[in-house]
């Protein structure tokens, strides 16, 4: 439940905003209009797009919307049916679950956003949480691009959930509205849900603990960009290319950076708050969390049955390299093949940021090729592998052009916004 003091600053952040002060009578006047239409138009009580879930135990009305809105005509029902819920009582506190699966851009996102765009303030009191099931990128990207106070209020109600079974870390949500779930929302997680209800708490905290988990897993339980890319690490990646001056720094992947700033950058992680991650400034942190990720695979990127292999080789050669990696696994051959064109980028810089390719294969060799155990016995020999192991990513980055002839960095990184917008707009052509 809101309290009183979020209310207010609410209502001072809409008195504040000069359009939205310009606008008012005309939107209080608007929203009687609608709330006539409300009254008696009953085609929206039949909408198939909006369910209405029920009440939480203290009266808060709980809506689920399918992403999926066509037409203005959909957000018109929509918009009348939510009014004639929450007009009776004046202080009608809401939650809405929108559901985005399976959409791929903002596009529907934003028409649902447009059913709050003549809404007096009250309801943007009144409004709990928006919780988006199976968000993109692009469905996170989109409060980027918007400035209005409306959306500034309806931004931080939002909360991007990448598993259906996350609802049950919010005490609103109950078997009431899990019996309204629609079909096409169930993910893997989904069990786990189920067994919330009967009784098997015990799993329930499991996936909960697993899902705060950056570190210490196995590369196929991270959640991953529709091009096989974990997408902690795309985030990171993507963040440090931003601007040339990011790969400039002295020492970097070398330098240690705060505690207290590695902190707060793995809890937006957790959180899912990557917006905060694209915006963070410190390089040093990211750097060094891009390394650790890769440190503390559960597996090894270039996977074990490799590592003698690898160190045994005595001359190495563009088509030994190309055959080698092409027996990994797909999706430890996407991200070392990621991670050693990022590399050969950060190398482009050596003579400022001093980390060439010999000084990067020292940092990241043992992060990407490791052996399953260490031989305790015999440390000259395990430092020997080690050595051997890092020249042959040295030599990797160094000819990352010949044995990666036809790929470059964004063929594994998500999209610009630019190129998805002209993605669809060929689309709809």
């Amino acid at each position: 439940m809101i309290i009183d003091n979020e209310k207010q600053q609410i209502r001072e952040l809409f008195a504040n905003d000069q359009k939205y002060v310009q606008n008012e009578k005309k939107i209080q006047n608007d929203f009687i209009i609608q709330m006539q239409v409300a009254k008696y138009d009953s085609k929206n009580r039949d909408d198939p797009l909006l369910i209405h879930a029920g009440v939480t135990e203290q009266k808060q009305t709980v809506f689920i919307i399918q992403g999926k809105l066509q037409n203005d005509n959909n957000v018109r029902s929509i918009t009348y049916y939510m009014i004639s819920q929450l007009q009776n009582q004046k202080n009608q506190e809401f939650f809405i679950i929108y559901i985005n699966t399976e959409l791929k851009t903002y596009l529907h996102l934003s028409k649902f956003y447009s059913i709050f765009k003549e809404f007096p303030c009250i309801y943007f009191e009144n409004l709990q949480k928006i919780f988006i099931l199976h968000g993109n990128i692009f469905i996170k990207s989109w409060f980027w691009f918007q400035s209005s106070v409306q959306i500034k209020v309806l931004k931080s109600k939002t909360i991007y959930l990448e598993k259906v079974a996350q609802l049950l870390n919010y005490q609103f949500f109950k078997h009431q509205q899990f019996e309204k779930m629609p079909s096409y929302c169930k993910d893997a997680s989904y069990q786990q849900l189920q067994q919330a209800f009967i009784g098997n708490q015990h799993q329930i905290t499991c996936f909960q603990q697993c899902q705060n988990q950056l570190y210490d897993l196995e590369l196929d339980q991270y959640e991953f960009t529709n091009k096989g890319i974990p997408i902690i690490l795309d985030l990171c990646i993507t963040r440090l290319l931003q601007d040339p001056q990011n790969l400039q720094l002295e020492g970097i992947f070398r330098l240690c950076s705060a505690q207290t700033q590695d902190k707060q950058f793995e809890n937006y992680l957790i959180q899912k708050q990557y917006s905060e991650i694209l915006d963070f400034e410190n390089v040093l942190v990211i750097a060094n969390f891009i390394k650790r990720v890769l440190d503390k695979l559960k597996y090894s990127v270039v996977p074990y049955q490799y590592y003698n292999q690898i160190y045994s080789m005595k001359h190495y050669s563009i088509e030994e390299a190309q055959v080698l990696i092409q027996q990994f696994p797909n999706l430890n051959r996407n991200l070392f093949t990621l991670i050693i064109l990022f590399l050969q980028t950060v190398a482009s810089y050596s003579q400022i940021n001093k980390m060439g390719p010999s000084n990067l294969a020292i940092v990241f060799g043992i992060s990407l090729c490791r052996p399953q155990e260490y031989d305790q016995s015999n440390v000259q020999e395990q430092y020997l592998k080690i050595k051997m192991v890092n020249q042959f990513i040295q030599f990797i980055i160094e000819n990352a052009s010949q044995i990666f002839p036809n790929l470059k960095i964004s063929d594994f990184l998500l999209e610009t916004e630019n190129e998805q917008i002209e993605q669809d707009e060929i689309q709809q052509q």
